[in-house]
């Protein structure tokens, strides 16, 4: 059985699913709606808190997938949890020291007690459930690239204290998958048993630790085996379309771009976009297509927590390739026939040039 923790409305679920893995995934998510969406998907949900699970009893776990809310490290955010980092590196070695019975519980609690934003210590229980999990042979984690020096704490103490063989911390671009969209992520893969394979994956940069390491100079090219899908031919527009982000306000970064590239990514205030030639407000059904979801998935909640939902997920096609490449499976094909599936044919068909990410990775 899968784990898949701060489980969301199915951003891992419906990649696990484009792999037509066979293993049970069951979610955990706090927030009502998203998992009333994820359940209304099909997907197994219980709601409820990820600091009141106990890891030590849950022995039919083998694969962890863990995405912790990102808004204390975004842009979107702020990035006020940043300055948490501290805090949660002490807390980790704590917590290792802990796992090798070298430190008493409360040194660990007293730490996690140091930080500004209390959401900023979630971080740590993707490696308490790493120790605590009896059973578990690989796992997945996914944050915003501010946090990728975590990560590679992390995997320096699976490596140390629990005999993990095989870490690698990875940057992965959505639009680079097919997605709609940009949206860039930084994920840990962790192994015991099998060397991932991340030959394929289009990764903007590379750490590791263990058996596979590689430095990051040695990256491959990007791989143009996927199609670069505009804003507009995934929404069926013409061309020349525009989208206004804030009304008349105006920000560092604009309040307009165009539909002809990739959707800048989508936070909850995508709700306010509208398109500039008849003032037509975005709909979630097609917030969800730009993050990579059919256009018919269920969103469940108010039109703001509908928004929120499609914006904090993992695209489902970047998901199914972290998922293939950590467990072997041979996904590219798999995603091309799921993008396939979700966007029009002309959309497929389409490849404009590749846009530099400094134009359209900014807050919307």
């Amino acid at each position: 059985m899968i784990l898949n923790l701060f489980a969301g409305p199915g951003g891992l679920d419906m990649g696990a699913h484009i792999l037509n893995l066979a293993q049970p995934i069951h979610g955990y998510d706090i927030d009502p709606d998203a998992c009333d969406t994820a359940q209304v998907a099909g997907f197994n949900r219980t709601r409820g808190s990820v600091l009141d699970l106990d890891p030590d009893t849950m022995h039919p776990i083998t694969g962890a997938i863990i995405t912790p809310p990102c808004p204390p490290f975004s842009r979107s955010g702020l990035g006020k949890g940043l300055t948490d980092f501290p805090a949660i590196r002490e807390a980790l070695t704590l917590l290792g020291d802990n796992f090798a019975g070298m430190q008493p519980d409360d040194a660990y609690a007293a730490a996690l007690a140091e930080m500004n934003d209390p959401r900023s210590s979630l971080l740590v229980e993707t490696l308490r459930f790493a120790f605590r999990l009896p059973n578990l042979r690989w796992l997945v984690a996914e944050q915003v690239p501010a946090a990728a020096p975590i990560w590679q704490e992390i995997s320096a103490e699976l490596a140390m204290t629990a005999n993990w063989t095989h870490l690698a911390v990875l940057t992965v671009a959505a639009h680079e998958l097919g997605v709609a969209s940009t949206r860039t992520r930084t994920f840990l893969i962790a192994t015991r048993d099998t060397v991932p394979e991340l030959d394929g994956l289009p990764m903007r940069d590379l750490w590791t630790t263990g058996r596979f390491a590689a430095p990051m100079h040695e990256l491959p090219p990007i791989a143009d085996q996927f199609p670069h899908i505009t804003m507009a031919a995934a929404l069926g527009w013409p061309a020349g379309e525009r989208i206004n982000t804030r009304g008349n306000r105006r920000t560092s970064g604009g309040n307009e771009f165009s539909a002809d590239g990739p959707s800048w990514c989508l936070t909850s205030k995508a709700r306010s976009w509208k398109r500039v030639s008849d003032g037509a407000p975005l709909t979630a059904s097609q917030a969800g297509l730009l993050t990579g979801f059919p256009a018919d998935y269920p969103w469940r909640g108010s039109r703001s927590k509908q928004f929120l939902q499609a914006a904090d997920v993992v695209a489902p096609p970047v998901a199914a390739a972290v998922l293939g490449a950590t467990l072997g499976i041979d996904w590219p094909p798999l995603v091309r026939d799921y993008l396939a599936a979700i966007y029009p044919a002309e959309a497929l068909a389409a490849r404009p040039r590749l846009y530099q990410p400094a134009l359209f990775e900014g807050v919307a």
